[in-house]
């Protein structure tokens, strides 16, 4: 126990010099000569940003295709709380990538926004997915790249 209170210290001396809590409401009290402050953090908010498909997305998908069905089906905690308009730019999103040639990791991280400013708003794996939908649904001629995902 006695090992444990030295990186307790200290950890809540680097907290404080760093201002780990920096934003939201604080109080302050003084006893016997020290200061102590305590803040309370507030959430972070998560903006929603509908991305807009250009226009080599809105000539790959002049019809909306069966990706929003499709993940709907396969990835409803995706689709919750989004359109279909939502759902198909993320396809357009990462079709647009593939015909650029960028990498798949770069179309998997713009991918896990989810046309949101939340660069982690789902994970890799799950990311990986809605870019293979993509490429069966929206752009098959991109189905050579398929395996890269």
């Amino acid at each position: 126990m006695s090992k444990k209170w030295p990186v307790v210290a200290l950890v809540a001396v680097v907290c404080g010099l760093a201002g780990c809590t920096s934003s939201g409401s604080s109080a302050s009290s003084s006893t016997s000569g020290k200061t102590t402050t305590t803040r309370k953090a507030t959430p972070a908010k998560t903006t929603k940003v509908t991305v807009k498909p250009t226009a080599t997305a809105t000539a790959t998908s002049t019809r909306m295709s069966e990706f929003p069905r499709i993940v709907r089906d396969k990835l409803p905690e995706i689709a919750e709380g989004r359109t279909d308009t939502d759902l198909q730019a993320i396809a357009d999103t990462a079709c647009d990538g593939l015909a650029s040639k960028k990498s798949a990791d770069a179309i998997v991280d713009v991918t896990r926004t989810l046309g949101t400013l939340d660069a982690e708003a789902t994970d890799h794996v799950t990311a990986r997915e809605l870019v293979k939908l993509a490429i069966d649904t929206t752009c098959f001629e991109q189905r050579g790249r398929v395996d890269e995902f």
